[in-house]
């Protein structure tokens, strides 16, 4: 059975759990994600393929009508069904097409209708494939500001003591909220490489390969220092598939 991904996005704990049970009741709806804030939410949707998102409207900092706003401008923004307890913003949730929305309390027979209009939907336009689960966009912090990144851009991964950075073409490293591990679950192993246990490298970016000791190799990559990348004896094998050696 196809089933739909689906991120729930509210400020306050009760009212996600609430509607994580709600949903729960579907065995058609997968509920990948749960985030307390609109730039949590945008994080989230730029970094992984959701179908739907149910949406609260009235949120601290950033609203969820602000954040529909920013998501109309990708290219295969999800759904969005609007959660509030403020029955005037319909009019809102119209003017900025949101799929549907639910009012609080949230009752069964609406949750079911709104899961009903969503399968129709893809029914029409074809439901997601699952081909396209690996990241497109991974989302990095610098100094406080949080810049998305396109997955083309990311020259390589490392770790450091208790974070994780991406290097990318022009600018600063930035860390990731993610795990190497995670990354490397999640990334198109056509695209990166894992070599080490704390590096994931872009195969595009890399400019040398030389033999090291013992079978093993160094990758020198493009970036602005020419970074020396350790590839372990274990990987080495993989490294020589990859590259044709």
């Amino acid at each position: 059975m196809k089933k739909l991904r689906v991120l729930i996005v509210d400020d306050e704990y009760p009212a996600r759990k609430e509607l994580r049970y709600h949903l729960s009741m579907f065995n058609n709806i997968s509920i990948v994600g749960e985030a307390s804030n609109a730039n949590e939410a945008y994080q989230l949707i730029t970094a992984l393929n959701y179908d739907a998102v149910f949406l609260d409207i009235r949120m601290p900092d950033m609203s969820g009508i602000e954040l529909v706003h920013i998501l109309q401008n990708m290219d295969s923004a999800p759904k969005i069904i609007f959660v509030t307890a403020y029955e005037d913003h319909a009019i809102e949730a119209i003017k900025v097409k949101a799929f549907d929305y639910l009012l609080k309390p949230i009752e069964k027979s609406k949750v079911e209708e709104v899961i009903n209009r969503l399968f129709t939907e893809f029914s029409k336009e074809g439901f997601p494939s699952g081909k396209s689960n690996y990241f497109q966009i991974v989302t990095g912090k610098l100094r406080g500001t949080i810049y998305p990144v396109k997955i083309e851009d990311i020259i390589f991964f490392y770790s450091e003591k208790e974070f994780v950075y991406l290097r990318v073409k022009q600018g600063e490293d930035l860390i990731t909220r993610f795990t190497i591990k995670e990354l490397e679950q999640r990334l198109n192993p056509a695209m990166f490489f894992r070599p080490h246990r704390c590096y994931i490298v872009n195969i595009n970016y890399v400019k040398e390969i030389r033999p090291s000791f013992h079978g093993c190799y160094t990758l020198i990559m493009k970036d602005k220092d020419s970074t020396e990348i350790p590839a372990s004896r274990g990987k080495s094998k993989l490294l020589k598939k990859i590259f044709n050696i």
